[in-house]
């Protein structure tokens, strides 16, 4: 069969795409290059927001108009499906097969069964070796960092969060498999990897987070290691040292705060205050200009007061992250939050997001600018010259660069080169080759 894998959501799904891929490549199918020719057509989703729900059933709502011009077989798997299950099939009778979180390595059999006939196949039991799917299997995407699992699931329970029903509770790879498989993608060519996790540094396969990224670090060939997402909870000094003394691990952090009011804090169950997140960000010590750090907020949680959100406006302040991912609250299904009485009006919740956003850019273009004139490594990320004319390429501490080059010139995709910094918006830098 021609397969065609559509993915949304986070990096934990684009990798789960490439373990699919695989899987469909292993059994002898080929990969089609649009829906037009596909036979098959797996949604790979997210249910995290409601927006990216909204999303996957308006491609659903296309592919059965496309059933009906010809055979084609629909398949859904990722968080949606491990979420509503059998549901899908009543709302999406065109979905021939829905394949849980924790079933990934069931596709080939899920597969076989529609193929001959079978009506609403279904696999979402969990499977508690999930986490240890063979890493050559994968199929890895033509991409300039190789995406590496090493914990699934997450034991927290923040009240918003669908992900302990969607990934279940944490499972932790042995740190020696993790290694294993790094040295495996720094020999197919990748010399950046990101390490994920639903809670990456809550990790406890044989060893602390902070020492397997000091034996990921001792692999040959591997320049910078990324991972993602932490959690503040699990924020040690000891990650803190090694996220700083470390020169293969990139100075990137990514630390989700959601709001900078205690209270709201105290609803969302995230288990710190304020001054216990900012006592984490003290086991930095002095932030260097190289380390670039970036939080998450979500605007307009039942309960949030004006007051609330000036102390996330304050908590912008005091920090200065250099970045930041905001969201206005989406209802989930199954969610403690769903009970918390939930009365702001929508136009304020836009208003507020539009006002920490606008804020946070002012942030960014400030903290870009600082890098404006200074000579440094940056890895190319694209194979070609974009349609600007430019290339694309990224530094140690994630910041986007658009590099001109001369017409004709072939850069080395995956490879780091040094370039100057030129200019500074507040989504890229501008570059030249140094």
């Amino acid at each position: 069969m021609k397969y065609l894998i559509e993915t949304w959501g986070c990096q934990m799904n684009s990798h789960d795409s490439e373990k699919l891929e695989g899987l469909l490549l292993a059994a002898g199918h080929v990969a089609a290059t649009g829906v037009e020719e596909a036979d098959l057509v797996l949604l790979n989703t997210c249910s995290i927001r409601e927006k990216a729900v909204h999303k996957v059933f308006s491609e659903l709502g296309y592919l059965a108009e496309e059933k009906k011009r010809r055979p084609l077989l629909v398949g859904v798997t990722g968080c949606l499906a491990q979420q509503d299950q059998a549901e899908l099939f009543k709302r999406a009778p065109q979905v021939d097969f829905v394949l849980g979180t924790m079933a990934i390595q069931q596709l080939p059999a899920l597969l076989e069964r529609a193929r001959a006939g079978q009506k609403r196949v279904m696999d979402t039991a969990l499977y508690p070796d999930d986490h240890l799917f063979p890493a050559d299997t994968a199929r890895r995407a033509s991409t300039a960092k190789a995406l590496v699992s090493i914990i699934e699931g997450c034991n927290h329970a923040c009240t918003y969060c669908v992900v302990p029903t969607t990934r279940g509770p944490e499972r932790h790879r042995p740190w020696p498999d993790v290694v294993a498989e790094v040295r495996g993608a720094v020999a197919a060519g990748f010399r950046e990897v990101e390490l994920l996790g639903q809670n990456v540094n809550s990790f406890q396969g044989g060893c602390s987070f902070a020492e397997l990224l000091d034996r990921v670090a001792e692999v040959d060939g591997l320049e910078w290691i990324r991972f993602t997402t932490s959690h503040p909870m699990n924020f040690t000094p000891a990650l803190a040292r090694t996220l700083a003394s470390n020169p293969k691990v990139a100075p990137f952090l990514h630390l989700p705060v959601q709001s900078g009011s205690d209270t709201v804090l105290r609803r969302m169950h995230r288990e710190y205050t304020v001054e216990q997140y900012l006592e984490r960000l003290g086991y930095l010590g002095e932030r260097s200009e190289d380390l670039c750090l970036s939080t998450d907020f979500i605007v307009g949680f039942p309960g949030e007061t004006d007051a609330d959100f000036q102390a996330t406006l304050d908590l912008l302040e005091r920090v200065r992250f250099d970045m930041s991912f905001s969201f206005i609250y989406s209802p989930r299904p199954g969610t403690p939050a769903l009970r918390l009485q939930n009365d702001l009006p929508y136009p304020v919740q836009q208003e507020r997001l539009a006002r920490l956003q606008a804020r946070q850019t002012e942030l960014t273009l400030a903290s870009n600018r600082r890098m404006v004139g200074r000579t440094l490594p940056a890895r190319i990320e694209t194979e070609g010259p974009l349609d600007g004319g430019h290339w694309l390429a990224r530094t140690a501490n994630w910041k986007n660069v658009h590099l001109q080059v001369p017409a004709g010139s072939q850069l080395p995709f995956r490879e780091l080169v040094p370039v100057r910094i030129t200019d500074a918006g507040p989504h890229f830098l501008r570059a030249e080759l140094a």
